[in-house]
């Protein structure tokens, strides 16, 4: 597996983008943090930011991948 992209709502001070990659590893590898999980289905009521990236990172045929934290999205994963 390959992560290509990472669409972030966090700003960077907070969560820098290596760190979420590094977060989404060690969750899909069993050795995450308990506060936080990845979901491959998109969850449920989704506001259209997240709609429309998922949309996009589809169309470009990856595989999509949600990080939550506290039962938000913090991320969107695309990966092959």
């Amino acid at each position: 597996m390959k992560i290509l992209d990472i669409f972030s709502w966090l700003p960077a001070k907070e969560m820098s983008l290596e760190q979420i990659e590094s977060i989404y590893i060690n969750c899909i590898s069993g050795s995450g943090e308990l506060m936080y999980r990845v979901e491959t289905s998109l969850p449920e009521n989704v506001d259209k930011r997240i709609l429309s990236v998922t949309e996009e990172l589809r169309d470009e045929e990856k595989q999509v991948a949600y990080l939550i934290r506290n039962d938000n999205i913090i991320a969107v994963i695309g990966y092959r």
